[in-house]
């Protein structure tokens, strides 16, 4: 029994998500150890300062601190990638591309550490599947950490060799500045670094600010928009007798407002592309108005009314079909049709009112020109009378 186990913790998702940050912690360590016995081949820190120990070091040949930087970073993300988190994964794999490539063309010396590097790559990206879980906190913490990684390797960085720009930088405020401006690729040219140095320098923060700072905050933002959605739909699981609205005409535009103005409780559904028709901040979610888990989302069970009005008849259909699956003939259901060909089709689905706008028209316009006179009774009529012929 014992043994089944162990046998089924070793096929598990999270077996092999621990065995791929273990190897990550590994190749992160021999990054860092050549970096961190440096300190006993030169000055001793604690008693000189870590800045003249670091300039003893030769600006770690320059490679060395970025490296240093990289190696500490893997094993930051190893923690986060053993959920599956997978802004971690993201970050782990754009990093292991840049040890390959520096390792393997750049410094040949660690040749060895390339190909391991290299092979975690490929191995993160055959198990590409094992990291799904999208948080809210992983992802802002991991964001964020980097961020502040990349500005203080930007800005130490930039000290440390500010003789080496024109003008000198000699403060934090002017490298801050300068680590911001070449992390968001802005480049005004009033820091300009003169020696090879401080343009290698250069183009390694904007490199990673390209690649980390954007991909961090694009990351966050999205990760943001999909948690708006999420916590949309757990306000529409409270309603209870409210209007749903399916659709992003201009009918189902008007309506919506028609019902805000009432202020009866009223939720969206629509297409992403519809989106923009309605206010930011309000009962709104965007997918495939005939998703049977989407319509669930809205408690369509609970409704008092369903409003299907979408641009496609077809399209209504499928939606009033899946409101029928989930709420029977409990909750009452409004058509529009938008093809006067397709109304006996769906009337033969029994919604509890149909309509189309040019039949309805067409009908008020003949009153008008007979002289015949028009009211909300007349109105309601019509539209009831429409129903009443599919019966």
């Amino acid at each position: 029994m014992l043994d089944n186990s162990f046998v089924a913790f070793l096929k598990s998702p999270l077996s092999i998500r621990l065995l791929l940050s273990i190897l990550i912690i590994i190749d992160g360590s021999l990054i860092l150890k050549p970096v961190l016995s440096a300190y006993t081949d030169y000055i001793d820190w604690r008693e000189n300062g870590f800045s003249e120990w670091l300039k003893s070091l030769g600006f770690m040949k320059l490679l060395d601190i970025p490296r240093f930087l990289l190696g500490a970073s893997l094993i930051f993300l190893s923690l986060f990638m053993i959920n599956g988190a997978r802004i971690a994964w993201v970050f782990s794999l754009f990093l292991l591309a840049i040890i390959s490539f520096v390792d393997l063309k750049l410094a040949q010396e660690n040749i060895h550490q390339g190909y391991f590097s290299l092979s975690l790559f490929i191995a993160l990206g055959i198990f590409w599947k094992l990291y799904h879980h999208h948080s809210l906190t992983s992802a802002g913490f991991v964001a964020v950490t980097c961020i502040i990684a990349l500005l203080l390797y930007s800005i130490f960085g930039t000290l440390y060799i500010g003789n080496e720009f024109f003008p000198v930088v000699k403060d934090g405020t002017t490298a801050f500045y300068f680590a911001l401006v070449c992390m968001t690729t802005v480049g005004f040219g009033d820091i300009v670094p003169v020696t090879v140095d401080a343009r290698v320098f250069t183009v390694t923060v904007i490199i990673l600010g390209i690649t980390i700072f954007t991909t961090s905050v694009v990351y966050v933002v999205g990760v943001l928009a999909k948690g708006t959605k999420e916590i949309v739909r757990k306000r529409f699981s409270y309603m209870k007798n409210h209007y749903v609205v399916i659709g992003g005409t201009p009918m189902a535009v008007n309506v919506y407002q028609g019902l805000k103005k009432r202020e009866l409780p009223v939720a969206v559904i629509c297409q992403e592309n519809h989106r923009s028709h309605y206010p930011e901040k309000d009962n709104i979610v965007t997918g495939d108005p005939t998703s049977s888990e989407l319509l669930a989302s809205a408690n369509v069970k609970q409704a008092k009314c369903v409003l299907i009005m979408t641009d496609s008849d077809s399209l209504s259909t499928f939606a009033l079909l899946g409101v029928r699956e989930l709420a029977g003939a409990g909750v009452k259901t409004v058509v529009l049709v938008n093809q006067e060909s397709n109304m006996d089709k769906i009337r033969l689905l029994h919604p509890d009112m149909l309509f189309s706008l040019s039949s309805l028209g067409s009908e008020v316009l003949m009153q008008v020109l007979c002289g015949d006179a028009i009211s909300s009774d007349t109105i309601s009529d019509m539209l009831l009378n429409k129903v009443a012929k599919s019966e």
